[in-house]
């Protein structure tokens, strides 16, 4: 039978090989192992037969093999993606050479698991463009077909319980001047009078994050040397949790809390729904996370501090009772919770730039952009910025569809050197001074493009340190992100944009040059661009005289 693997434990026998796609495969090379998973209560299986979702097993292999589409609903925690794999794998749906590929939304989210196929949506999605009908996926050979027993072809829908214990909610009496410092005295407060069990923090992002460790460390060391021992850094393990972290710092979080030492992880809302943290029985829940919103009219991508749903509120205690019965320290009060949070969460789709979205559904076909019946509808005004940009760059035509070659072929390469690495800020950005990020990031993207490049067919030349020749393929790309400056702060050049007032964002370079390409505007209490390189007015003409036009300026004016 296969194994299932807790970091932490001895791992399996099994090589974990990243594929030219950007997933990741785990092939296991023998099954003799049955060593127990380090915890030490059960065997390997009796874990396996403890989770919520294993007394639903024969149903859900019953419904596959019956019904063209299954949707099994469960909570976090239920074991929806560590063991529906495995069940499948173990009834013979990897058989003949296929694979089980399982989605999760970050790549942290991926743990070690049986022979299956991890990836995220971002990649499934290049997968389909290349097969669409992800024929490596679909087994051959069903019992059911034959012509007279196809597998029927309404959705099958199973709901599976949590595992959860009772949650105890504590709400502070008035509202929080610094939910960062509650935060902190909140975690002191759980670990000199509460029992045994681990604490998850619930903060905005990776600056909050370091700030509460460092607080968190400095105030131990206080009170060590004031309280006579009462607290101490050996009790304490302090990690931080955000989806920029290391794989090294991510399997620290995994790893069983040594006997009478307290876990304490500091967590943006990853941790929400994405995984599962084994021993957490406290939550400190700040009641704020970090959104990204997206005004289509001015193009600005903001990353803004905003109060939670009650629906995320939820999730967040219900971390609390995976082992035992738990508490949940909201640092709002009630009052703020019934009558101020909102039910639900804006849908990511509904704030964010349709640019990579509208091509990746023009790919698969999907061309009716407008009409297409959307999990949560954006704004027609996101829409048709998104469309704007697209056919500026000549990726869409005149009717928008995907140009060939350049639309099929942009949308299936992963654009976008900086993204993949959200999280990592200092030491990030003198990473990109040398062009490197944090893990040779950058490398493993080149040579991702590399591979898609010649699968293209084009040819493949050097600019020789040249890095004119770079920026000018910035701009071929990016040409309506161009600003001048005027007097202390830059304008956009393209009138299809509003006319904002923007500074340059931490700026690496000791004069403000007089044009500049940006990757991205960020607002905070002004507008900042990101990413930024210096160019030549005249260099925006030749990559895009459709959109640029050079103007005499009148003498009598001036």
């Amino acid at each position: 039978m296969s194994r299932f693997w807790r970091p932490g434990s001895e791992k399996p026998t099994a090589a974990i090989v990243e594929d030219e796609e950007g997933g990741v495969l785990f092939l296991p090379t023998s099954t003799s192992s049955s060593s127990s998973s380090g915890f030490g209560y059960a065997s390997l299986e009796r874990q396996r037969q403890r989770l919520p979702v294993y007394k639903y097993r024969k149903a859900i292999l019953y419904l596959v093999e019956r019904h063209a589409t299954t949707i099994v609903v469960g909570e976090t925690g239920s074991g929806k993606s560590t063991q529906i794999p495995q069940y499948l794998k173990e009834a013979g749906w990897a058989e003949g050479g296929r694979l089980i590929g399982c989605t999760q939304p970050r790549r942290l989210a991926v743990q070690g698991m049986t022979m299956i196929k991890f990836l995220t949506d971002g990649v499934l999605i290049r997968e389909m463009m290349e097969d669409p009908l992800l024929t490596k996926y679909r087994r051959k050979n069903s019992m059911l077909e034959s012509a007279d027993h196809l597998p029927n072809p309404e959705p099958a829908i199973l709901s599976v319980e949590g595992k959860g214990y009772t949650v105890e909610i504590h709400y502070v009496e008035e509202p929080v001047s610094d939910y960062l410092q509650a935060a902190v005295n909140t975690v002191l407060i759980i670990h000199e009078k509460e029992p045994p069990g681990d604490i998850l923090v619930f903060l905005t992002g990776q600056d909050d994050i370091d700030a509460a460790v460092k607080m968190l460390n400095e105030e131990i060391q206080h009170r060590g040397r004031h309280y006579l021992g009462c607290y101490s850094s050996d009790d304490l393990l302090i990690l931080p949790l955000y989806s920029g972290l290391p794989r090294g710092d991510q399997d620290l979080i995994f790893t069983p809390t040594s006997k009478g030492k307290r876990k304490v992880v500091i967590s943006t809302n990853i941790a929400e729904t994405s995984l599962t943290l084994e021993g957490v029985v406290y939550v400190v829940d700040s009641g704020f996370s970090k959104q990204k919103c997206y005004n289509p009219i001015s193009d600005i991508e903001s990353l803004v501090v905003a109060p939670i749903s009650k629906a995320s509120a939820r999730q967040r205690a219900g971390r609390a009772g995976r082992v035992r019965p738990g508490k949940c320290f909201r640092l709002y009060t009630e009052e703020f919770y019934l009558k101020e949070m909102q039910p639900e969460g804006i849908p990511e789709m509904q704030r964010s730039n349709l640019v990579s979205c509208i091509t990746q559904l023009k790919a698969l076909g999907i061309d009716n952009i407008l009409g297409f019946d959307w999990p949560a509808s954006p704004s027609p005004e996101a829409m048709i910025r998104a469309l704007e940009v697209l056919y500026s760059l000549g990726i869409l035509d005149e009717d928008a569809k995907l140009t060939v070659p350049l639309g099929f072929q942009v949308a299936e390469i992963p654009l976008s050197v900086w993204v993949s690495m959200r999280g990592v800020k200092k030491e990030f950005d003198e990473a990109k001074l040398r062009f490197a990020a944090a893990e040779k990031k950058v490398i493993d993207i080149r040579e991702q493009l590399v591979r898609i490049i010649k699968r293209f067919g084009i040819p493949l030349t050097s600019c020789d340190r040249d890095m004119e020749a770079v920026r000018k393929a910035i701009i071929a790309g990016a040409f309506a992100y161009a600003c001048h400056l005027e007097g202390r702060f830059y304008s956009h050049t393209s009138p299809t944009y509003s006319q904002n007032v923007i500074s340059l964002k931490k700026p690496n370079i000791r004069v403000n040059p007089k044009w500049v390409i940006y990757q991205s505007l960020v607002s905070t209490d002004k507008h900042y661009m990101r990413n930024v390189i210096a160019i030549e007015p005249s260099w925006l003409t030749e990559a895009a005289p459709h959109f640029y036009q050079f103007r005499t300026p009148n003498p009598a004016l001036h």
